[in-house]
């Protein structure tokens, strides 16, 4: 059996819908050169940082800020930062019943959207902490 390359990184990526397999051949110089790295390969256009499976403390999500910390192996989980732009300014929350908001509300049922895998396990242990009490 040959040697694996040292040099060589290889990664699952997982996003909110999709998970996907990537062969590096080598390792980034730096967190945002991997962020640089997967906007391409997976063509994403938006700001997000990286949370990895630390395998020192049982595969549980930690914040990546050092390349050095991701094994050759690693499973990497995208984290979508919020866009300030898309956030409300207080001056037209100042009128719930105004024309202009009452129209931009979608007709029929409320679609909730899936959020992130980190996020989703935490909505879960929160509902199930919920359940008990």
């Amino acid at each position: 059996m040959a040697a694996e390359d040292p040099q060589k990184m290889i990664l699952r990526v997982i996003e909110a819908d999709r998970v996907r397999k990537l062969n590096l051949s080598s390792r980034p110089a730096s967190v945002d050169a991997l962020i640089e790295i997967l906007k391409e390969q997976l063509e994403l256009d938006c700001d997000f940082s990286l949370l990895y499976e630390d395998p020192d403390f049982d595969g549980k999500l930690t914040c990546l800020v050092d390349i050095e910390e991701l094994p050759q192996k690693a499973c990497v989980h995208i984290s979508l930062k919020p866009d300030s732009s898309s956030l409300a300014s207080t001056d037209k929350l100042s009128d719930v019943s105004s024309p202009e908001r009452l129209s931009r509300w979608p007709p029929g049922p409320f679609q909730i959207p899936t959020f992130g895998f980190h996020v989703e396990l935490t909505l879960k242990d929160g509902n199930a902490e919920f359940e008990k009490k």
